[in-house]
């Protein structure tokens, strides 16, 4: 049965088209390509292909595009928003299968010679458009979208520039900020390092140069290839025919614009790798600093210029691959493999890195344009970034700093190299191979010019071969297969060659170089040791086994020791390495094994030449030894250049060894002093004999009787002893105790044992006897005495040491003879203080046992001088003497005269510094105060070099009593304001002062104050006649008139204490009133010297009887009088002042009066204040100087009882609300009885008034007395009855003039004193109704009262 065919159920076949979603197919072929500069990379490698030699590549905005003239100024790049990026080549214009190609996706360039394989790098401008443009040789050409699917449209062009232009208006969801120009150009200067044509790439904005990227490369120069170096692939695919070395230089300028907005990339410089001054982080001044990676810095106007040289190794490498292979690689690339094409590597020097990071480590904020992110070098030490390029780089690493360039399959999306696809991965294999044979080419070029420069500078080539080796230390990719490959090429390419590496000793081939060991690095000199640093360490450790760096072995130990002579210290070291490891191997108990450990020791140990050798050709045979100086006892004593007898190691041997092991592994024997003194005492020609006693001596105590014995015997009759007169034998020397004259061969030093010297038989003294008849002697000092003294002390008896008291035998410094208790013993203060002191050998420290000196002391020789000669001298004008003896007493007062010191006792000795430094003074202990604040006012202040313990042992105050302050203050007051400021200041603070000090302080003229004359012109006043508060305006007066100081405020508050006060009051005002009132008006003016004499009227009742009566004499009361030009009008009068006694002024009580005689009297200022003030100092009512007559003519008959009724209603109210105080004698509750008080009416009144003055002013005395007709007035009866007459005209018309006058009448007689407005509310009574009395506010209830009544 025969099998149905795909299709409808009779066998018929149906087709239709596949459909294919153009977008949705782009976008998941770029989601595989890198995000950042993808289009760039791509563009740039397609203009490389085209042969281009610059690419221009430029941001646009959408002002740029519309602007006239195609220009349009942007502020700040770091805000717009592109609308289009343009990218120009200068390359081959497209031809016709080019313009096939890019508009199908996948058709790859199929020229081998070319980079592109796979057809999809154009698409990656769709990441940032929607609709790319292309112009290429008078073609414009249009790809778009239309549902999904790409189209394209073309025509005709024409432009200026024969260039291919890619224009891409941005799609809205793609970044339209600017990409960081410094980023951009940091990538471009990566991606031209291996292109082949492209030179120059510049970066525009709007027409503006942004950066420019310069790459430009020398002559190359052929390598030789070395001697086994295998140039052939592990499959033969490859082989490299011939290797050059280009130098190659990167330029790059950034313009200050672009340099400004900074970057994105994170730099990984490390923390305290270079100094930033606090001030240029922007949280210095409080602002908050970005935690973002983007990196921002200050404006900056100028370009920035970067340059790097290095060198590229150029490769040519021809192909044979298989035929499978080839074809693999053609279905794979659309193009068959190249023939030939070239491997670049490009490797930095040490010099070449420094230079970078030297620009990158002094860049505040960016890094270095060749170093971070996509930069040529890695900013991180411990990591290799260099990249594998496929014409523009990868993201896969090498693993070493080599970046490698060549014919690499990458992936689709170009982000590293096909390892996994069958042939295209055998090739990258076979080609990785290549790679790694480059990079072991570049090592051993290296580490030649490393050997070469070893010798001439050596610190240098050390540096520059430790780089070398840390760049070529494989690390992790991410692929591993690529650093492992690469590795393997790397170690492999050259089997049968040593591999160099650096050692102590310069290059060296690995096998050669032994590991760094403490332990044998004292002595092993010649076998180079591995310079093991942080740089090394990673490639020694991946060293292949055929070139791993070794241990030590003994072999190489023996080598060394039959190669050369060591010197002391080496072969020291070596012996104490092998006997650690004889006794590690065999143990301290070595006997039956002895002669095996020998054996081994002689094989390796030869011959060393000695540290103290007398000539270059002294050497020691180890077999020679048979004896060691044993440190740890006696020999401890012996020093290595002390002579040893010729079968004893030296010292330095043994010193840090063993004994026992010593005496086990090596079988010498301990060298014992008997046998050193021996060898000292009869085999040596001039020995030190002083150095020989000094070690007996410090042995002698544990000697043991035989070997005490046997040295005593040994130099009983040998000359060893030095003496005055030469080397003696023991038993002629002497002590230098007994030679008191100097004829006696006497010991020459003291620091022997004299225990020891005595059993040798060197004599100690001879007796008193025999000394006393030879004294005073000129060679028997008072020091040969005290040791005399001390040696004999036991001897002599009680009259021989009274009898060597009373002699004048012992010399002073002065070169006199005293006796022993008027001489000081020597001390370091002696010379200063003038004391008179013993002669002795060392003035400052007393030679020999102190028990010479005390002898004398217990004779009566003084150590220190009493209380009162050190006070005495710490007085004298001798600058010397004074300071020596006050710190002598300083010191010492606490352990010498605490007990006995009181400054009562020293109240006239001045003898405490005090003062400034330059200026110091002496003062008593009464004087001298340890505050320095107390200097202001002129007391003496402790030294400053007296600390404050010193100070309390000589109970020196801290500040003076108030008293003395007082006396101060009255004596010596302070002159001008900043001194009293301070003075009042410190009073303020630290015064102290009882209530009666204050009250006296307050009495004395201390405060300074400007009289108002010359500037510098003062006067001293009291505190309560000054003033803290300046007056205002209002009182500008008073400036004048007070004395207002401008204290601090602590200065103030003193003088308050002291009676000041802020501003003047009555009794300060008064006072100075009463002092010269006429210049106080003078000064003041008439309206604020009433103002003042206002605030005087107020207070006055406080004030003492004694000031009131001054008052009451005193001109001091302000009275006005009214003065009228005869030849003006009437009304055209002024007013004047005078100042007289209050007495000589009245109260202007009756307005009536005043206008009648105000001209002829004084009157005291219109206000109660100011009647009450005048009228307690004596002033009088002007209405008791007026006398009123009354001449009545023609009294008629008519009775006037409605005029008395009205009248009496009307006063009854009046009076209700008026002071009873003023009131006079009349009984106006009388008034109703018609016979007390009755109205009659008259045609004529006429008034008399007198004015009966004796102060009245001079004038027209016929003036005082005038004549006038009234409507009214009162006349008082002999019976004290009263009588208002008034004038009867028969109408009322003039019944306001009436009432004034009825009023004016009444008050008169009603008030003993009277106010001006008395009888005008009285007339106001008269004249109104009682509702409109109610109206106006009068008392209802004495309204009421009236009405009932």
């Amino acid at each position: 049965m025969a099998l149905a065919t795909n299709g409808d159920a009779t066998g018929h076949l149906a087709r239709g088209k596949v459909n294919v979603n153009d977008r949705a197919l782009v976008d998941k072929v770029l989601a595989r390509y890198p995000k950042e500069f993808t289009v760039f990379r791509e563009l740039i490698q397609n203009a490389d292909d085209a042969q281009a030699k610059s690419v221009e590549i430029e941001f646009q905005t959408k002002e740029y595009l519309v602007a006239d003239e195609g220009t349009a100024h942007v502020s700040d790049l770091k805000t717009i928003q592109l609308a289009r990026w343009v990218l120009r080549n200068d390359g081959d214009p497209f031809t016709l299968k080019d313009w096939e190609r890019i508009t199908n996706i996948a058709d790859g360039n199929p020229d081998e010679r070319k980079i592109g394989a796979f057809g999809v790098g154009f698409f990656s401008v769709f990441s940032v458009t929607d609709c790319p443009v292309i112009i290429s040789g008078g073609t414009r050409a249009r790809i778009f979208y239309e549902n999904n699917e790409l189209l394209v449209e073309s025509g005709l062009y024409a432009t200026t520039r024969d260039w291919t232009i890619f224009e891409m208006d941005l799609k809205p969801e793609a970044d339209l900020t600017i990409p960081k120009p410094f980023d951009l150009s940091r990538f471009i200067s990566t991606a031209v390092t291996f292109l082949v044509n492209v030179n120059n790439v510049t970066v525009l904005f709007n027409g503006s140069v942004l950066s420019k990227i310069t790459k430009s490369r020398g002559e190359p120069t052929k390598i030789e290839l070395p001697q086994g170096l295998k140039p052939t692939s592990p499959s033969k695919v490859f082989e490299v025919t011939s290797v050059k070395a280009i130098a190659q230089q990167v330029k790059v300028n950034i313009s200050g614009q672009a340099y400004r907005i900074g970057s994105n990339s994170h730099s990984f410089r490390k923390k305290g790798k270079q100094h930033v001054d606090p001030v240029t982080k922007p949280s210095f001044f409080g602002k908050k600093s970005s935690e973002s990676n983007s990196c921002h810095i200050h404006p900056e106007t100028s370009a920035k210029n970067f340059s790097l040289s290095y060198m590229v190794y150029s490769a040519d490498v021809s192909t044979c691959p298989p035929p499978r292979m080839a074809g693999g690689i053609e279905v794979a690339t659309k193009k068959k493999p190249p023939k030939t094409f070239l491997f670049e590597a490009a490797h930095f020097a040490l010099s070449e890195y420094q230079s970078v990071r030297s620009d990158h480590d002094r860049m505040q904020c960016l890094n270095s344009i060749f170093m971070g992110p996509q930069g040529l070098l890695s900013e991180r030490d411990d990591e290799h970034e260099a990249k594998l390029f496929v014409g523009q780089s990868t993201t896969e690493t090498t693993g070493i700093a080599v970046h490698l360039s060549s014919r690499f399959i990458p992936t689709v999306e170009r982000g590293s190299i096909d390892l996994a696809n069958g042939q295209v991965r055998k090739w990258n294999e076979e080609l990785l191979y290549v790679g790694g044979f480059m990079a072991r080419l570049i090592y051993e070029r290296g580490m030649s010019v490393v050997r070469n420069e070893w010798s001439s500078q050596p610190d240098q080539a050390r540096k520059e071969g430790l780089f070398l080796m840390k760049s070529f230390t494989f690390r992790s990719s991410p692929d591993s297969n690529v650093a492992g490959l690469l590795q393997k090429a790397f170690f492999e390419c050259t089997p049968n060659l040593p591999f160099p590496i650096v050692s102590n000793l310069g290059v060296r081939d690995s096998k050669d170089v032994r590991k760094p060991n403490e332990t044998f690095a004292s002595f092993m000199k010649q076998r180079p040791v591995l310079d093991l640093v942080p740089e090394t360490e990673g490639m020694i450790a991946t060293l292949p086994k055929w070139y791993k760096v070794s241990d030590y072995t003994f072999r190489d130990i023996v080598d060394e020791l039959n190669q050369r002579v060591f010197m002391e210290e080496e072969m020291v070291a070596f012996t104490t390495w092998w006997i650690k490891i004889c006794v590690a191997r065999w143990g301290d108990g070595i006997t039956d094994g002895g002669d095996e450990v020998k054996l081994q020791f002689n094989q390796a140990s030869k011959r060393f030449r000695p540290t103290l050798r007398k000539s270059e050709h002294d050497i020691i045979l180890l077999s020679d030894i048979r004896k060691f100086v044993d440190g740890r006892g006696w020999g401890s004593y012996i020093r290595a250049e002390d002579p040893l007898p010729p079968n004893t190691i030296p010292i330095p041997f043994t010193s840090r060894l063993d004994p026992l092991a010593v005496r086990t592994v090596l079988g010498w024997e301990e060298l014992s002093i008997v046998d050193w003194i021996q060898h000292i005492s009869g085999s040596i020609t001039n020995p030190d004999y002083r150095r020989m006693l000094e070690i007996l001596q410090s042995q002698w105590p544990s000697l043991k009787s035989p070997e005490r014995e046997k040295i005593i015997s040994l130099l009983q009759n040998v000359d060893c002893i030095l003496t005055s007169h030469g080397l003696k034998k023991p038993n002629e020397a002497y002590f230098p105790e007994a030679d008191l004259f100097g004829d006696l061969p006497v010991i020459r030093s003291l620091d022997f044992n004299e225990q020891m010297l005595q059993e040798f038989g060197v004599k100690r003294f001879i007796p008193w006897s025999g000394v006393k008849e030879h004294l005073p002697h000129p060679r028997c000092t008072p020091y040969q005495l005290a040791v005399y003294l001390d040696r004999a002390h036991d001897v002599m008896t009680t009259e021989d040491r009274v009898e060597l008291q009373q002699m004048a035998i012992f010399a002073g410094t002065d070169s006199a003879l005293h006796c022993i208790a008027d001489l000081y013993a020597p001390s370091p203060w002696d010379a200063d203080l003038k004391l008179p002191v013993i002669e002795w050998p060392d003035t400052y420290a007393p030679t020999g046992s102190p028990g010479y000196l005390d002898r004398l002391i217990h004779l009566g020789l003084k150590t220190y001088p009493p209380l009162d000669v050190i006070i005495r001298k710490a007085s004298s004008e001798e600058n010397s003497m004074r300071k020596a003896a006050f710190t002598f007493l300083l010191t010492y007062m606490n352990s010498l005269y605490s007990s006995e010191y009181d400054p009562a006792d020293f109240q006239h000795v001045a003898f405490v510094p005090c003062g400034k430094l330059r200026h110091l003074r002496l003062g008593t202990p009464e004087q001298v105060f340890t505050s320095s604040e107390w200097e202001l006012l002129g007391f003496e202040r402790l030294h400053y070099s007296v600390s404050k313990e010193q100070a309390a042992c000589l109970k020196i105050k801290d500040r003076p009593p108030a008293s003395a302050i007082v006396q101060v203050l009255r004596e010596s007051p302070p002159r001008h304001y900043r001194q009293a400021q301070s003075w009042f200041e410190l009073l303020a603070r630290k015064g102290g002062f009882t209530a009666e000090e204050m009250k006296e302080i307050a009495e004395l003229n201390i405060v300074p104050v400007h009289t108002g004359g010359d500037t510098g012109s003062v006067k001293l006043v009291r505190p309560r006649q000054c003033f803290l508060e300046k007056p205002d305006d209002s009182n500008a007066h008073h400036r004048q008139l007070f004395n207002f100081v401008m204290f601090n405020h602590a200065a103030s508050n003193f003088l308050k204490l002291c009676g000041a006060k802020p501003k003047p009051d009555y009794n300060d005002i008064l006072e100075v009133l009463l002092q010269d009132p006429l210049a106080y008006l003078d000064k003041a003016k008439p309206s604020k010297y009433l103002d003042d004499l206002r605030q005087v009227a107020v207070g006055y009742h406080n004030l003492s009887t004694e000031t009131k009566t001054k008052m009451r004499n005193a001109e001091i009361f302000l009275g006005y009088c009214r003065k009228r030009d005869p030849d003006a009008l009437r009304s055209a009068e002024s007013t004047q002042c005078a100042l007289r006694r209050a007495r000589e002024i009245l109260i202007a009580d009756d307005m009536e009066s005043h206008r009648l005689f105000g001209e002829y009297v004084l009157v005291a200022p219109k206000e109660e204040v100011f009647d009450n003030f005048y009228r307690a100092m004596g002033s009088a009512n002007l209405s008791v100087h007026v006398s009123h007559t009354i001449e009545v003519e023609d009294t008629l008959s008519k009775k006037g009882e409605d005029l008395r009724s009205h009248v009496l209603r009307r006063v009854k109210i009046f009076l209700y609300d008026q002071e009873n105080t003023r009131r006079s004698d009349v009984r106006i509750d009388k008034w109703h009885k018609p016979e007390h008080f009755r109205v009659e009416h008259c045609k004529r009144l006429r008034i008399t008034k007198r004015l009966d003055f004796e102060d009245a002013l001079e004038g027209d005395h016929s003036k005082l007395t005038t004549l006038c007709d009234a409507l009214a007035g009162i006349e008082t009866t002999r019976e004290g009855n009263h009588i208002l007459d008034r004038i009867f005209t028969g109408h009322m018309n003039r019944r306001l003039i009436f009432h004034r006058s009825v009023s004016v009448a009444l008050c008169r007689l009603l008030f003993k004193t009277r106010k001006a407005h008395d009888a005008s509310s009285l007339m106001t009574i008269l004249d109104a109704s009682l509702d409109d009395l109610r109206r106006r506010g009068y008392d209802g209830g004495s309204i009421s009262s009236v009405i009932n009544t």
